[in-house]
């Protein structure tokens, strides 16, 4: 037996054992246990920006926000360019190569967004979270949010254009507690 089919016969068993021990690592015994953490929000891509984390904060302790009410948005935002122009129009260097901005976001469930202080700068290669003040607002809801449920948000940035994802509804309780509710 050579040693390239000796790890094909013993990696592929081991793989699966590693995947499926660190999926059953978040199992607990406690179906209704569920996890409050920035974490749990979801992920997604537009354009060279990459969405991490990206919830909607919830009522005081799961408590629904009635309609007519407002919610905060929470997120982290990396602009990755795939090439940086570092040359402005006269041949020097370009301070804002590569950077983007978040302009603006819209829901189906709002009558209005707003960002507060404007739009948000996102240098190249950097985190940029939004959080744990609020900066994003959804105001004017439709109907009521329950934690637990998705709302549709689309973001639009200044170079990488526009997507939606379905932010999750987090409650507003455990690690969530220092997250600013809607102003």
């Amino acid at each position: 037996m050579n040693f390239a089919h000796t790890v094909r016969a013993v990696g592929a068993p081991v793989a699966s054992a590693l995947l499926a021990g660190a999926l059953l690592m978040g199992c607990s015994d406690d179906p209704t246990e569920t996890d409050v953490s920035p974490a749990s929000g979801i992920a997604g891509q537009i354009g060279q920006i990459s969405i991490r984390d990206l919830f909607v904060l919830g009522g005081e302790g799961g408590a629904t926000i009635q309609k007519g009410g407002s919610a905060p948005v929470y997120m982290t935002l990396v602009n990755s360019p795939g090439e940086v122009e570092t040359l402005g129009p006269s041949d020097a260097p370009d301070p804002n190569a590569g950077t983007d901005a978040l302009t603006s976001v819209s829901s189906p469930q709002a009558t209005s967004v707003k960002i507060i202080g404007g739009p948000v700068s996102l240098p190249a290669g950097q985190n940029v979270r939004i959080g744990p003040a609020a900066k994003i607002v959804l105001r004017g809801l439709k109907q009521p949010l329950n934690s637990g449920d998705f709302v549709a948000v689309t973001l639009r940035f200044k170079r990488s254009g526009s997507g939606s994802l379905n932010a999750p509804i987090q409650a507003r309780e455990g690690d969530l507690q220092s997250y600013s509710p809607a102003p």
